[in-house]
């Protein structure tokens, strides 16, 4: 005899899968002991300790002109850092990691690619908190060497480094920051009510956003040839040293020798005819 299976009714499963599907997913108390290994914890928060991880918070100079004709630009760019130069026009550059503590605002105005302002950034490095325009921002990565002068001045001076909730925060305000809407150059020409400063005289190069090698800007001075070396005190045997000066006599008394011997056979030829 062949054995007949039983089957539920087409009716009775559709009934239990809608059943099914309106009832939210619930996990009770006492059955999440199956789900431990499974839940995704969250990050600790810990500082950065590597130059990498800080460059998630680096400006760039372009980046921060993005963000000045946008309304967000004072808190996404709080608590960022940026690559500054400390030293002015006339000098080598020399560059250091800065934390952007706030803004501040210049007497006399100036223009940041096409777009006039006085604002300035309050830059904390070193022991010091000074404003720096937006124009001595590098637009490089920081360099290993850069990072570890920053670590150890935040050693010395007891700061706190940025931790990786930092860094996630940040992203998230400097994102909603650039999706804001950008006020129009035509706009901020006509509120401004400030001096603007006379724009640098620099070369071609340096209008257009280049930078001159600094071995071009400042050569190295011409060495002089070194001074003729003196003959030494004990020569070899056999070998006489002259100078320049002393060879050219003796040529020139040799010449006037040989002049004055091919006279005297003359002047007797001339004494025996008389």
């Amino acid at each position: 005899m062949s054995r007949q299976r039983s089957r539920r009714p087409a009716a009775e499963i559709v009934r239990e899968l809608r059943r099914l599907r309106a009832t939210p997913l619930r996990i009770d108390d006492e059955d999440e002991s199956w789900a431990e290994g499974h839940e995704r914890r969250p990050a600790p928060d810990v500082p950065l300790s590597s130059c990498r991880e800080l460059e998630q918070l680096r400006l760039s100079r372009h980046r921060i002109g993005l963000l000045l004709v946008r309304p967000a630009f004072e808190q996404a760019v709080t608590g960022c850092f940026v690559r500054v130069n400390i030293n002015g026009r006339e000098e080598l550059p020399d560059y250091r990691i800065a934390e952007v503590l706030g803004l501040g605002e210049l007497d006399l105005g100036y223009q940041l690619e096409e777009v006039p302002t006085n604002v300035a950034l309050r830059l904390r490095y070193e022991d010091l908190v000074v404003l720096h325009e937006i124009g001595d921002i590098s637009n490089l990565a920081f360099t290993q060497e850069e990072f570890e002068w920053w670590r150890d001045n935040c050693v010395s001076q007891a700061i706190s480094p940025p931790t990786t909730h930092t860094v996630a925060r940040k992203k998230v305000e400097l994102y909603n920051a650039l999706q804001g809407e950008a006020r129009a150059l035509a706009t901020i020409r006509r509120g401004v009510t400030f001096k603007l400063r006379p724009p640098h005289k620099s070369g071609i190069m340096e209008r257009h956003g280049g930078v001159y090698p600094w071995r071009l800007q400042h050569p190295l001075p011409l060495i002089p040839p070194p001074p003729p070396m003196p003959p030494p005190a004990n020569p070899p045997r056999g070998l006489t040293y002259r100078r320049k000066t002393d060879s050219l006599a003796g040529e020139q008394v040799d010449s006037v020798a040989e002049t004055l011997s091919s006279l005297e056979p003359n002047q007797n030829d001339s004494l025996a005819e008389s």
